[in-house]
């Protein structure tokens, strides 16, 4: 089985560390973020065009940006 080790300077690389350690709480989110945005679009019994604009918007951003991160 493959094994990756990161190695960070702390406290210099804090900020690259932290982000290394909460990427998967990082990825439920952004996740939860868009199934919500999905259910506004799906589900909603009446939503306002401009509720089913911006969450098809926020899923096109998440797609280009995180497509390949998403199940």
């Amino acid at each position: 089985m493959p094994v990756a080790t990161l190695t960070y300077q702390l406290p210099d690389d804090d900020d690259e560390f932290q982000l290394a350690a909460n990427a998967r709480r990082l990825l439920i989110a952004i996740e939860h973020a868009d199934q919500a945005c999905r259910a506004v679009i799906k589900y909603h019994e009446q939503p306002s065009e401009d509720a089913v604009r911006l969450a098809e918007q926020v899923r096109r951003i998440l797609a280009e940006e995180a497509g390949d991160l998403l199940c």
